[in-house]
């Protein structure tokens, strides 16, 4: 019998199409994913997807909200117990890459700003929860006014860009080219995040 993600024969059809979705990403990239080729890979017919979703880019915006809670389940374990806040934001970083490197599918439609799913009731980090605020009201005043390089919000942003980079040149090869396996991307990770953090979170007294 053909797996899930090739042809569906019973049970959840909906989680059936997430599945094909996720795989179609990851041989051929967010844009080869349509309603029909969904279909076609689960073994059902072109309109059944519908049933479950109205068009495309509802179907990868429940793939987005998958992708959005294990690496918020990730995460939430990674941090659990660090003995400081600091600790806590390195690990989240290491978490974040291992990610990237075991869900390069879910990690390239998380990527994709205009398919993440903000109020969903799915596991989220209460972390980024409140660093998203934060970046927002500080954005939010004059547009023209200066930030201060030193503010814990833009250190921590600097540091969350970092690791984003750094999950992308896993992801897309980049590693590759200068000859580094993408299992090192872990240990690279694990450096970077020694190197730099929001300073609000050195002093831990």
């Amino acid at each position: 019998m053909q797996s899930s993600s090739r042809a569906y024969h019973h049970g959840d059809l909906g989680r059936a199409l997430l599945d094909a979705a996720q795989a179609i990403v990851a041989e051929s990239g967010v844009d080869a994913v349509t309603m029909s080729a969904v279909a076609k890979r689960s073994g059902v017919s072109s309109g059944a997807p519908y049933r479950h979703f109205k068009d495309r880019f509802e179907l990868l915006r429940a793939l987005s909200e998958r992708a959005q809670e294990r690496l918020a389940e990730r995460t939430l374990a990674a941090v659990a117990g660090a003995p400081t806040a600091i600790e806590g934001f390195r690990r989240s970083g290491v978490a974040y890459v291992r990610f990237a490197i075991d869900e390069p599918a879910l990690f390239t439609v998380l990527s994709r700003g205009e398919l993440t799913v903000r109020d969903s009731d799915g596991p989220r980090n209460p972390a980024d929860v409140r660093f998203t605020a934060a970046l927002a009201e500080l954005l939010g005043g004059d547009p023209q006014a200066p930030l201060d390089p030193r503010d814990p919000v833009i250190q921590e942003l600097a540091a969350r860009c970092m690791m984003h980079g750094l999950a992308h040149f896993v992801v897309d090869g980049m590693l590759d080219v200068v000859g580094v396996a993408k299992e090192q991307g872990e240990r690279i990770a694990e450096a970077l995040t020694r190197s730099l953090g929001p300073p609000t979170m050195i002093d831990e007294g």
